[in-house]
């Protein structure tokens, strides 16, 4: 947003056409742009050589982004409006500047310098204002300008420039400290205590940010800026003082639809479904094809949010096929993989959970894509999908945990994919040695794929569960049966060693007498080596 600072708030010019022109820059510096343009389409239309006007009008336009009306308002040429004020020279340098016409807008500005002899405070602060309001401005130019104002004239307006000036150049050390003296210069100046604000909130620092929001109001209720800030920040934390908020901004700006759209955000913030469909559709109704696209996206959270998926799925559409792809937010495609998922459109919504890991930056709500993803491959019995989405969860997190890796090679093994469990569990065992899942799993995993137990693919890792289940007997009795079953049938099957093929079912029996396989097949192997097989 950009601001405007009017020097003298309190010092009414003293003639009654100055009057005017000071009473829109007022106007200006509380952000009440259409009583501005008002008050100086008058100025204009009852004085035309009040050539001032025409410079604080063109920076209502570049406010609002009507670069077009800006230059309708001032010809260029020799003679012109240009010509007639050396504002008005100004003016058209930051329009040139907006387009990023950088020599002939420093022109301009050279042109007003050389015209007042650097002497005039106001072509210097417009100057300034210009460099640091414009992307392609150039702070040091603007700091360069306003070191032309001689230290006893500055005040709080010039301070406050200067540390727009630093803050453009990222030197937020040396901004803060031109805010804190312009306060200390006029305690009562709003601007310096919000902008100071704002360099808090950049570096998250929420008590001194509220504190300084707070002092901008203190120091003048009606600067609206300071109010927009606090109920964007209590939106998302507490509604009822965002609403407290945002009627006092409302209360002090001047009319607008944005105010009917930010009630109806917040309806849809304070749970309030009904009222905030009713809202949208308002607006739609009086703005038609020139509605935000926003409105659909609303309308389709609010409709999900009253339960209604059909509904809430329409709107959405209409909000993807009218909004530009760079405002379409990761969120917007989760929702859309959640109606999806409810009219069981599951593919569908697989590839939405998709679009929105790839469009989200933050880790947590990537992996909330993720695991939903997962969640509903595994309920439509797609191991095989769940894996895939595993794997990703795995690869994303910045400390997987060991439950990670099970669930992701288990995924692999119940979609049958062996070597792939295989390796997911090979993961398993080399950071977790002395946990017997994993060389359990490899094991079977192994298995599988070695089903005539030739290669003895699974031998290592099975007699790695005996080693470590045998510490806990009582508690890891399945695995260890298992593993000395396994074993026992390679010796016998594979080795012809009966012996030791005996004494892998003898272990059977020590733990689970009554087992009966393994008590046949005990005696089948005494039987063999009896004989000297």
């Amino acid at each position: 947003m950009r601001k405007f600072l009017a020097a003298g708030l309190t010092v009414m010019a003293a003639s009654a056409m100055g009057q005017t022109i000071e009473e829109a820059k007022q106007h200006l510096y509380y952000d009440r742009l259409q009583s501005a343009e008002q008050v100086l389409q008058q100025v204009i239309q009852q004085n035309n050589e009040e050539k001032e006007a025409y410079y604080w009008l063109t920076e209502v336009y570049l406010e609002t982004d009507n670069v077009a009306k800006a230059k309708s308002l001032l010809d260029p040429n020799e003679g012109s409006i240009v010509s007639a004020h050396p504002l008005n020279r100004v003016a058209y340098g930051s329009i040139l500047l907006s387009e990023n016409k950088l020599t002939e807008a420093r022109a301009q500005f050279e042109a007003a310098l050389k015209e007042t002899k650097k002497k005039d405070l106001e072509v210097l602060k417009a100057i300034a204002r210009a460099q640091v309001e414009n992307t392609g401005g150039d702070a040091s130019y603007a700091l360069a300008v306003l070191a032309e104002i001689k230290e006893k004239k500055r005040d709080a307006e010039t301070i406050t420039l200067i540390g727009d000036a630093h803050r453009k150049l990222v030197q937020g050390s040396e901004a803060a400290k031109s805010y804190m003296e312009a306060l200390i210069l006029n305690e009562k100046f709003a601007e310096a205590a919000y902008k100071l604000g704002k360099i808090y909130m950049t570096q998250q620092n929420t008590d001194m940010f509220i504190k300084y929001f707070n002092q901008a109001i203190e120091s003048d209720p009606k600067y609206a800026a300071a109010y927009y800030e606090l109920y964007y920040y209590y939106y998302f934390r507490d509604v009822n003082k965002a609403k407290e908020y945002l009627d006092l901004y409302i209360t002090h700006t001047d009319p607008s639809i944005e105010h009917q759209y930010m009630k109806t955000d917040l309806a849809y913030a304070s749970g309030k479904y009904p009222e905030a469909i009713s809202g949208a559709n308002a607006i739609l109704e009086q703005e038609g094809d020139k509605a935000k696209p926003r409105l659909y996206k609303l309308l389709a959270y609010s409709y999900d949010g009253s339960g209604d998926s059909t509904r809430a799925f329409d709107f959405l559409n209409t909000y993807f096929a009218k909004e530009v792809d760079s405002n379409i937010v990761a969120k917007d495609f989760d929702l859309k993989a959640k109606l999806l998922s409810k009219m069981n459109q599951d593919s569908l919504a697989i590839l939405a959970w998709e679009q929105a890991v790839a469009k989200d930056t933050v880790a947590k709500y990537r992996l909330e894509y993720m695991q939903q993803a997962a969640q509903l491959q595994k309920k439509n019995k797609n191991r095989s999908g769940e894996a895939y989405w595993l794997g990703k969860i795995y690869q994303a997190k910045e400390d997987p945990s060991n439950l990670d890796i099970y669930n992701w090679g288990l995924a692999h093994y119940a979609a049958a994919e062996f070597p792939a469990a295989d390796s997911v569990f090979g993961l398993y065992t080399s950071k977790y040695p002395d946990q017997v899942y994993g060389f359990y799993w490899r094991a079977r995993s192994r298995a599988q794929i070695d089903t005539t137990m030739e290669q003895g693919l699974a031998i290592a890792d099975y007699q790695k569960v005996a080693e470590i289940a045998e510490a806990d007997k009582e508690k890891n009795k399945s695995l260890l049966i298992q593993a000395y079953g396994y074993l026992g049938a390679y010796e016998a099957n594979v080795k012809k060693d009966y012996t030791t093929a005996l004494g892998w079912f003898e272990k059977i029996l020590a733990l689970q007498p009554e087992n009966s396989d393994a008590q046949r097949f005990a005696e089948i192997l005494k039987k063999w080596v009896a004989e000297g097989k």
